[in-house]
């Protein structure tokens, strides 16, 4: 296939993440984050990153799960599903990355909030920046740096809120 078809998937990708992301509609946004994982999971499986693809497949139902249901026997659920597909399709030490990433991010949607949720979120969009980084994918990377940036710059908004309110209390 068309090396600039399989970029095109990220990119597009990367789009539907964006409008997603920026919906203040819960349904809404894990329904397009939906169709982002299901699209950036054809893209890696066509770069030839099986793992990242398989993982992308799973976080894309898990997005619809961890809307209704929280705690760590769903996030476990989802971790041994996510280990035994990368391990099935596990190449060289890259797939770590993403596999990671996912458990991450399962972890942060099931069993965390807050500032403790954005910043393991933070830390698996720079575990996923660095894999999209070694493969080339140009919509993997510009989704990362842009998902880091927003997390990073929410987190010091959440930290000064909270000491700002702290602050006022102790007055």
């Amino acid at each position: 296939m068309d090396p600039l078809v399989i970029q095109g998937f990220g990119l597009a990708a990367y789009a539907v993440n964006m409008v997603g992301f920026s919906t203040k509609r819960d349904q809404l946004f894990r329904g397009l984050l939906f169709v982002s994982c299901s699209l950036f999971c054809i893209h890696y499986v066509l770069m030839g990153a099986y793992v990242a693809g398989a993982n992308l497949g799973i976080n894309g139902v898990r997005s619809f799960v961890s809307l209704r249901f929280k705690g760590y026997t769903w996030f476990g659920i989802f971790a041994v599903i996510q280990t035994i597909m990368s391990v099935m399709v596990y190449e060289g030490l890259i797939d770590l990355l993403p596999w990671t990433a996912s458990l991450m991010s399962g972890f942060a949607l099931f069993c965390l909030s807050g500032i403790q949720m954005r910043i393991a979120m933070f830390s698996c969009a720079l575990t996923w920046m660095v894999n999209a980084l070694i493969v080339g994918s140009w919509g993997g990377s510009l989704n990362d740096i842009t998902n880091a940036t927003l997390l990073a710059i929410t987190i010091y908004r959440m930290k000064s809120a909270t000491e700002r309110e702290a602050g006022q209390a102790a007055l």
